[in-house]
Formats: C-alpha cells, structure tokens, sequence
C-alpha cells in the first residue's frame, strides 16, 4: 500500500471515531439537559390554598380547597382536616377542581379552634407530593392542660407543695376523702328520700341515718375547706383567704359547699322535695368545682360529672342505709335488699357510662392513662368497680333464692365503697393531663450550633424561637435558608408542618468563638394537637451544604 493510501485509511478511522466521540457527546447532552429539565417540573407546586396557610377566619370555611401548578391523579389525592384533637373533621371524599390542578373537600360547620390541613397527592406524571399548615377559626382559648387544672395557679400562686406525701398533703387528702363520703352519703340517702311507700322501720332508719350523715359532713366539708385553703394560701398571710373565699370561683364553691354543709344536719326536719334539692345543688357545686369545670363544651362536661356523682350518691347512700336496716331489722333488709339491687344496676351502668366518657373527654386518648398518677388511679377505681360488680351479683342471687343479704357480703360491698370514696378523693385533687415544660434544645457541632425554644410547647399557640451559628472563618457564617419544620409522629401521610420564621435581633450573650449566630422567631398554632412531634431544622449555608438536626419529643 502506498503511503498516501495509508493516510486515506487512517483518516477514515479517525473520522469514523470522532464522528462517533462527537455523537455520544451530543446524545448525553441531550440526556442531561432532559433530566434537568425533568428535575425541575417532576413535582407539582402547591400554589394556593383556602382558607390560607397560617391564617385566622371569623366564621367557619364550607370548604378546604388547595391548587397545584399542575394536573393530579384524584385518585390517589387525600385531604384530611385535623382538629385540635387530631380527629379528621372533614366529611366525604376529595373532589377535583381547576381542571384537575386543585382538589376540594367539604366540611361541617366548624367551632373556634386551630385546624389542621394535611395533603397526599400524586401528580400527573407520578409524583408524589404531600404537606401540612394550618389555618384557625375565631379566637379559640387555650386547651385545657396541668396547669389550667392545677387549683394554685387558678387563685394566682404558684404550688409550693414538695413532691411526695408530707403532712400537708395527707392531711389535705384525707379532709377530701371524708368530705366526699359526707357529701355521698347525705346525697343518696336524700335520694332515697323519695321511696315514700316504707315500712316504719325503714322510716326511722332512714331518718336517723341521714341525721348523723349530715352531722359527719358539716364536721368532714369544715375540714376539708379548712384544709384547701392554708393549701392554697401557703405560704400567705390569713388575709389571703378571705381574698380567695370572695374573688375566686374555688373560692366561692368552697362558700356554698360551706352553707350546704350548715344545712346538712337540719334534712331529717325537712320534706322530701327539699331534701331532693339540696342533693341537687350539693352535687352541682361539686362538679362545678372539679375537672369538668376546665373542659368543653361546659355544660356536657359538667352535665356527665354531675350524672357520675348523682349515681355515685344513690348507690352509696342505699347501700349505707342497706347496712343499717340489716342491723336493725333483717327482714326488712331483705325486702329493701330487692329495691336497692335494681337501683344499684341502674347507678352502676350509669356510674361505668358517664365514667368512660368524661375520661374520654378530659384524654386526647385512653394512652394517656399510662402518663400521670391520675390515670393510674382511675384504674385502680375501675378495678375497685368490677370487684363491685361481682359482689353485687352474689348479693342478687341470694335476693333471687329469697334469701337475705349475707352479712360479710354487706360488709364486702360497704368496704368496696369506702375504697372508691378513697380513690376519688385522690383523683379529684390529681391532674389527667401530663404537665407540659417549655422545650430547650441545644446541639452543639464542629460545623453548626442550634438552639431551639418553644414556649409553652403546648397543643395551640406557640412562640418559636431558633439561633443558628455557622463558621466564620470559611465564609459560611451567614445561612442561604434556614426551615424548621414540625412533623407529627405515629399520622401516616401526613406531611410536615413548616413554622414561618422571621429574623429578629437577639440580645442574649451566648456569642461561640468563630461563629456567627443567626436568630428567627415566629408565633402561631404550629403545634395545633397533642402527640409526639419531631422538630426539624434544615440549614443550607452559602455553599449550598444542607445540614439537618432533628430533635422528638411529646406534648400532652
């Protein structure tokens, strides 16, 4: 082959090869300019929700409506929206609007509160999408947590009481146990006031029994508000009382629960109808003074507690006055047995009902047993009760046999009762919810220090704070995006809320060497329901470096 030829054959190699080299370039060109493209628009954009993220509404939306910038899959789309109690309050399923950029769901007539919208979309080409904000109805007032339960701080002090059982709080407990059995035995046995066709003997019997009843409640209330108050003035002058008694609303319970208790050992002299309305107001004031007190609706929470005491009293005023005929007369313990054990299931159904749902009422969830010396007393109650139940069931069979009530099972039950009234009288002065502290977080790093603060870090409104301190010396001091997000824990689906923060100008002195601190606050309902929550913070410094610190915790 001659030379020339051979430069033909190599230069036809090389263009082959560099046609070949220049083509793949292209073609990856091509590809990576697809993919970026792809990155950018593969995931649809919330645009516009109704009501608005974060806002605050006068009246109640008929619909919650979010808008993408693109087309969904209204197949796969969930919209849920959240009460305070984290229950889903939206009614039927998600419907498209906006030619398919936006879904739709209806909702009841809504009250004040904070409100919750969480969404799960799939775009058209198969992204999934999902998030969370919030948005608040009215003027909603706290939730109910330990300290609105906590009697101390309802009269303007702080509980100076140490942890444990001294002197103090036994004395106080054990005043509050003797004052609600004097309050549930006159209670009942004006209740049974009303069985007006009676055998003298059950008359007498009766009579006699509420007489020294009312006595033991004057002496048992006197203790028990003698007691409450050096428990809530400790620490004051005695001027202090005559300020709690007069401005506060415990105070001016513990005023009527005192009248009521002056009129107790005058019921024998009274009729019926009188004896009927003073358990009824008696009653009233208590529950008017206990836990219902600091929940809503008011009227339901007070109604039930008011149901629970009412068939706590029937039951324990007829099984004092079962007792006392029996040692009287037994035959006519047997044939009172028989009406007292139909009244007793009644009380005892009504009792159970009216238990579950107030408990209901005052816990986000039965879970909450296991976070407070409440709930485990109530447990202990509840336990107590199906112990009630089995003797009382002894105690029908015999009656059914037609033969009388035995007297160790009187004793039984009697017993039982003196347990409930014991744990009753604990439970009314614990607290069902778990006392929530403010969150401080620190965490300290080589290349980022973050400090978190929220405050009171209860379900509601929340102030955040956060400080951000990144190296100086590698010019990252100053942050491009700092987010913080809170995302509920044990709520498949549902997406993370983002807290808008806002830069603010610290004055504390918490300065690292070669740091540079950043500060942002925000304030709002971030934290709109109770549960175990992580707090997220993203950073991403002036080199496009994304650092995260999370921190979990629980808020009750």
């Amino acid at each position: 082959m001659t030379l020339f030829g051979k430069i033909r054959v190599f230069s036809h190699s090389n263009f082959h090869r560099n046609f070949f080299h220049i083509l793949t370039m292209f073609i990856m060109g091509i590809f990576y300019l697809l993919c970026q493209f792809g990155q950018a628009e593969a995931h649809a954009v919330l645009e516009q929700t109704s009501p608005s993220a974060n806002s605050r509404v006068e009246v109640s939306p008929p619909v919650i409506e979010i808008s993408f910038n693109e087309r969904l899959d209204i197949g796969g789309a969930k919209l849920q929206v959240l009460n305070e109690l984290s229950r889903d309050v939206a009614k039927g399923n998600p419907e498209s609007i906006n030619d398919g950029k936006g879904i739709r769901i209806a909702l009841p007539k809504l009250g004040e509160g904070h409100y919750t919208v969480s969404y799960s979309v799939i775009s058209a080409d198969g992204h999934p999408i999902s998030g969370a904000y919030v948005f608040t109805v009215g003027n909603p007032a706290p939730l109910p947590d330990a300290s609105e339960l906590d009697p101390h701080r309802q009269v303007g002090h702080s509980n100076h009481g140490s942890a444990g059982l001294g002197q103090q709080s036994f004395l106080l407990y054990s005043a509050r146990i003797l004052y609600y059995a004097g309050l549930l035995a006159v209670a009942g046995l004006a209740f049974w006031s009303l069985l007006l066709k009676v055998s003298t003997t059950i008359h007498e019997v009766r009579n006699q029994s509420l007489s020294l009843a009312g006595k033991f409640a004057l002496i048992a209330t006197l203790t028990y508000v003698f007691f409450s108050l050096q428990d809530l003035g400790q620490g004051e002058p005695l001027s202090e009382w005559g300020r709690i008694l007069t401005e506060t609303t415990i105070g001016k319970l513990y005023i009527a629960q005192l009248l009521l208790a002056l009129a107790a050992p005058l019921l024998p002299s009274l009729a019926a109808p009188a004896r009927l309305g003073w358990a009824a107001v008696a009653l009233f004031a208590e529950a008017w003074s206990g836990h219902a007190a600091a929940f809503n609706p008011l009227a339901y929470t007070i109604g039930l507690d008011l149901a629970h005491l009412a068939a706590a009293s029937l039951w324990g005023g007829g099984l004092v006055l079962l007792l006392a005929i029996w040692y009287k007369e037994r035959p006519e313990a047997g044939r009172f047995a028989l009406v007292f054990s139909k009244w007793a299931l009644l009380s005892f159904l009504v009792l159970w009902v009216t238990g579950i749902l107030s408990t209901l009422t005052f816990l986000p969830s039965l879970e909450y047993l296991n976070y407070t010396a409440w709930g485990k007393w109530l447990i202990v109650k509840a336990a107590i009760s199906l112990l009630v139940a089995v003797t009382a069931f002894l105690i029908r069979r015999r009656l059914k046999k037609g033969d009388l009530p035995h007297g160790n099972l009187l004793k039984i039950d009697v017993g039982l009762l003196a347990a409930i009234v014991l744990s009753v009288g604990v439970l009314t002065y614990q607290t069902p919810l778990p006392a929530n502290k403010a969150l401080s977080f620190h965490r300290m790093g080589t290349e980022m220090h973050v400090t978190l603060r929220v405050s009171p870090n209860s379900p509601g409104d929340n102030e955040f704070k956060l400080k951000i301190w990144l190296p100086e010396a590698t010019g990252q001091g100053d942050p491009k995006k700092v987010q913080l997000r809170m995302i509920p824990l044990g709520r498949e689906g549902m997406g993370a809320i983002d807290v808008p923060l806002e830069v603010y100008e610290d004055e504390e002195l918490d300065a690292f060497p070669d740091f540079k601190k950043t500060t942002y606050t925000a304030q709002g309902p971030f934290l709109p329901f109770a549960g175990e929550w992580t707090a997220q913070v993203r950073v991403t410094d002036s080199k496009d470096t994304e650092r995260v610190v999370e921190t979990t915790y629980r808020i009750y």
